[in-house]
């Protein structure tokens, strides 16, 4: 188990380099959660696999729905904890913990009410739209449950402490492959349910790590501020200020997933090959992503705390190192990309149509490797200091330019697949530039400053920036 660490004095390389590393193999746990359903899924056959990777944008935006939370928890416990007031943090935690659930639920029900509409607007084969829509359902059930386990690891990093939920979710990521095999293909005592057992047993895996971190809240763990009596006392101005923080964020993460489906639509005319393409430079460019958002959750930690404390310049020096770290490791997976592209290919497909056209694909992604790891890490400082809002708006702006974009390359000047790769890299390179711009003219500073109260009380302090929401009254 993890403690929390005061991130606002000592050596930042270290403190970076301690905190970060455990978010990136978390990242890594949370991507598996779902390759992992894919490779036991993938034993009932072509419909059952494209059942569960059809239903992967669904998921991926109900995710981002979710991280509109964990991001305002972070932001505001961060502050908190770096302002040495751990009654306001737990304040933030049980408030952040009813806007998940009520979130969870809104999302559950218009979810499984919208899922086989969704796959039939999709144009999914029938057969694969029965399953598809089984299995989301089943996940969207259990939305309440994801929310929650977002918070919990978001208030464990926001105090400083990301060796606790690395092992929270680690062992919840080893109970859902053991569960897997059980539940689809009804191993022992348990029936067959197919897709439907994947579903049921991630529900349960996240389940676990939830009650894991209630224990954890409940014996007042130092790294889990959390203030029990603070549940019956819900707070909408406060719950609307957190949504305030996350849902800039959360529109990020949804329109990523709609521009790559686009993506998807202008290339499927050049064949299936593209399509393959396109999914595993998808895979390959994750080298970099996991990595960066990784040190971005670390960087949000980092510069939350310092804000708290009252050290907006040690913030800003933890944000720009954390910058040109990533950077750098973009620049090694550019050069990868470009030397060895058909080794990365070979790593996932020995078709050797697939790695012809994406060894051209991939040289041009390599250019943008850098930038979009200085984009991932600086959103992660604005997200630490609760001004989300600019690189949404950047983000959001640039990102739809890619859909005529996209377009007008590929089909327009008659690019073909390239095209959207050079789509790709050109949106990305504008991002990072516009963002870093933006980060340096520092308005994030002020804006995330928090002036605690002289004598903490279960009625919490007030802040004095507007980006951090004050209870509505003393209980």
């Amino acid at each position: 188990m993890g403690r929390p660490q005061d991130l606002t004095r000592g050596p930042l390389l270290g403190a970076l380099v301690r905190l970060a590393t455990p978010v990136v193999v978390m990242q890594i746990a949370h991507t598996l959660y779902h390759w992992i359903d894919v490779v036991w899924v993938g034993r009932l056959g072509a419909e059952a696999t494209a059942a569960l990777t059809t239903s992967f944008f669904a998921v991926w935006t109900a995710w981002a729905i979710g991280d509109m939370t964990g991001v305002a928890v972070a932001a505001t416990v961060s502050r908190h904890v770096g302002a040495g007031d751990r009654a306001a943090a737990g304040y933030g935690a049980a408030q952040g913990v009813l806007l998940a659930a009520f979130s969870g639920v809104a999302v559950s029900i218009l979810g499984g009410l919208a899922a086989g509409p969704l796959f039939g607007l999709l144009g999914t084969p029938p057969g694969v739209a029965v399953q598809a829509t089984t299995y989301l359902r089943i996940v969207l059930a259990g939305a309440t449950i994801s929310y929650l386990y977002i918070v919990g690891e978001s208030v464990l990093r926001a105090s400083g402490d990301t060796r606790t939920p690395l092992l929270v979710i680690a062992s919840s990521l080893g109970l859902n492959a053991v569960l897997d095999p059980f539940l689809i293909f009804g191993w022992g005592p348990f029936p067959v349910m197919g897709v439907a057992g994947a579903a049921t047993a991630t529900v349960i895996a996240q389940a676990f790590a939830v009650a894991w971190f209630a224990v954890l809240a409940w014996s007042r763990h130092p790294a889990f501020p959390f203030d029990f009596a603070a549940l019956s006392r819900p707070s909408p101005r406060y719950a609307a200020a957190l949504a305030r923080i996350g849902i800039p964020f959360c529109l990020i993460g949804i329109l990523y997933s709609v521009v790559y489906l686009w993506l998807a639509k202008v290339a499927a005319p050049f064949g299936t090959t593209a399509l393959a393409v396109v999914g595993l430079a998808n895979r390959i460019e994750s080298l970099t992503y996991l990595a960066a958002v990784g040190f971005g959750l670390a960087c949000e930690a980092m510069v939350g705390q310092n804000l708290g404390a009252g050290r907006p310049e040690r913030a800003e020096r933890a944000a720009w190192l954390s910058t040109g770290l990533m950077a750098g490791l973009g620049l090694v997976v550019s050069l990868l990309m470009a030397v060895v592209p058909e080794a990365l290919l070979g790593g996932f497909t020995s078709d050797p149509e697939v790695v012809a056209r994406g060894v051209p694909y991939l040289r041009i992604l390599a250019l943008c490797q850098a930038f979009t790891a200085i984009e991932i890490v600086l959103n992660g400082a604005f997200s630490g200091a609760g001004d989300t809002l600019p690189p949404s708006l950047i983000s959001v702006t640039v990102s739809l330019l890619r859909i005529p974009l996209a377009v007008g390359l590929a089909h327009g000047l008659g690019l073909g697949l390239p095209g959207i790769a050079w789509t790709i890299t050109l949106t990305c390179i504008g991002r990072a530039i516009i963002v870093a711009l933006w980060f340096r003219r520092g308005r994030w500073k002020t804006k995330a400053l928090v002036t605690a109260s002289a004598a903490p009380s279960p009625a919490m302090a007030t802040p004095s920036s507007s980006t951090l929401p004050p209870p509505d009254a003393a209980p």
